[in-house]
């Protein structure tokens, strides 16, 4: 936390006492409240022909061309009030061959602006989900797991914000496989905008190995570092590349060259003879003509140029992201399409600390390796702050993960080594499902999605079938109030 210390004296000089940015406030990624106007800001990006980082999040609310109710006393924060807040959510869900479940959650926490520059955000939460959850082995009280969930001060001076606590935030859109808008972690996080370009860099604590949880010798500390680099061509097009490492071990600290944002993490890596874990993303947003955006991410874990040794014939570890998003096909009437695959081995590493996970989850919106996934949305905006939805996905899911234990089936081969995608029995999934997701009377949220899941291999079992039926429902309410603190 010292470094944490030091930064808050720093941002504390440097405020001033004027007030010139009414808009410093920034609306948290990874926040079940906020989704929904991060949904709509994917159809705001598709309209608008500009060179706004939408592909950097967390936003500013001064980004949101629309109201974002109930945030509206957070987004309006002065420095004279603090905006107290809290909600009530409850997910339920049901389907055919399982018990119907309802779980429970409760968030209260607090915004402020102390000075013109910075914005303070805390939160905690309660989640009945969460303590049920057999990966979770945290304190529980009467049922509930709680913490605190996000925790930051955010900083912002014209083209440079810093933001510095737990929080999480997306690289290359929400969709993208390298930085999630659901991975919440501590650490520090800044961009720079400077003209087309933008500079953006990322250091963040992992869960550690611990010797009674994971049967190591010695706790081993674990650490991501990253950074990326955006320039908008034109008002269509914009291409960024990123690069994360992760790294650790047994006393293990950051380093000085994965401080560094401009120096190339993977070959200091190997000049270091560090066996850390590099990933390489590129990944692009493209309007060619107005209402109608291409986008895509391509994901490198590791990949062989040479196949001069048995070694070199380890299949490719990689992910792709595509999909295109067309505003008002006819009026009110939108169409997203996406296709995401992601190959057997990427984001695992042969040594365990270095894999691509933080607490047992891929770090970006992946939902594991080994698999693939096709959608395609009809979507009907009823109202401005209401939509509904119509759905159909097609995904394969292998026997791959990134849990798995690191094998080398190439070595015990000679000559050429190949493996299908996906790997092993084949889980297939093929879904339609209808959504109604929105806000009703300014402070009630509403997601609720029906729909058939027909299900061949369950469970990876070769001919076990299952046609299920399903329910999800949840509803939110959220309510703040302003204190004077003069």
């Amino acid at each position: 936390m010292r470094y944490l210390f030091h930064i808050l004296l720093f941002l504390s000089i440097m405020a001033g006492s004027s007030w010139a940015d009414d808009t410093v406030g920034v609306l948290p990624a990874g926040l079940p409240d906020a989704e929904f106007f991060y949904l709509r800001m994917e159809r705001e990006q598709t309209l608008t022909l500009d060179k706004i980082d939408y592909q950097l999040g967390p936003y500013r609310f001064g980004l949101f061309p629309f109201e974002v109710e109930p945030f509206g006393r957070i987004a309006r924060v002065s420095d004279t009030r603090v905006s107290v807040f809290g909600s009530v959510r409850e997910n339920a869900m049901s389907s055919r061959y399982a018990r119907g479940r309802a779980y429970e959650s409760f968030r209260g926490g607090m915004a402020a602006r102390p000075a013109r520059n910075i914005f303070v955000w805390g939160n905690f939460v309660l989640d009945e989900q969460r303590a049920k959850n057999p990966l979770y082995t945290g304190k529980k009280w009467r049922g509930l797991a709680g913490d605190v969930e996000q925790g930051f001060v955010w900083y912002q001076n014209g083209g440079f914000n810093l933001q510095a606590g737990r929080f999480a935030s997306f690289w290359g859109g929400r969709y993208s496989l390298l930085l999630g808008p659901n991975t919440i972690m501590d650490g520090v996080a800044y961009s720079l905008r400077w003209g087309r370009v933008a500079l953006s860099y990322r250091l963040s604590a992992l869960d550690g190995r611990s010797p009674e949880k994971d049967g190591v010798a010695a706790f081993e500390n674990r650490y991501l570092a990253g950074h990326r680099l955006d320039v908008h061509l034109s008002n269509r097009l914009r291409i960024g590349a990123s690069e994360m490492v992760v790294f650790g071990g047994p006393g293990r600290q950051p380093e000085f060259a994965y401080l560094n944002p401009i120096l190339f993490f993977h070959s200091s890596q190997l000049n270091g003879k560090a066996n850390d874990n590099t990933l390489i993303a590129v990944d692009f947003d493209f309007t060619p003509v107005n209402r109608f955006r291409l986008y895509g991410q391509l994901l490198i874990d590791d990949f062989q140029i040479e196949k001069k040794q048995q070694s070199d014939q380890e299949p490719d570890e990689s992910g792709l992201v595509a999909g295109f998003y067309a505003v008002d096909v006819a009026t009110g009437w939108d169409i997203k399409a996406e296709y995401t695959r992601v190959t057997n081995r990427t984001f695992n590493q042969p040594l365990p600390r270095n894999r691509y996970l933080f607490d047992g989850q891929p770090i970006g919106a992946a939902s594991g390796n080994d698999y693939d996934l096709g959608s395609v949305s009809v979507i009907r905006w009823l109202k401005q702050n209401l939509r509904g939805s119509l759905a159909f996905k097609y995904g394969r899911q292998g026997e791959g993960s990134p849990m798995d234990g690191w094998s080398t089936p190439w070595l015990d081969v000679s000559g050429d080594y190949s493996e299908p995608f996906p790997t092993g029995v084949v889980e297939k999934h093929a879904v339609i499902s209808a959504n109604l997701n929105g806000i009703i009377r300014r402070s009630l949220l509403v997601d609720v999605t029906a729909g058939l899941n027909r299900i061949a291999n369950f469970d990876r079992v070769m001919g076990w079938d299952r046609t299920v039926p399903f329910v999800a429902i949840g509803l939110s309410a959220f309510f703040s109030t302003d204190v004077n603190v003069r």
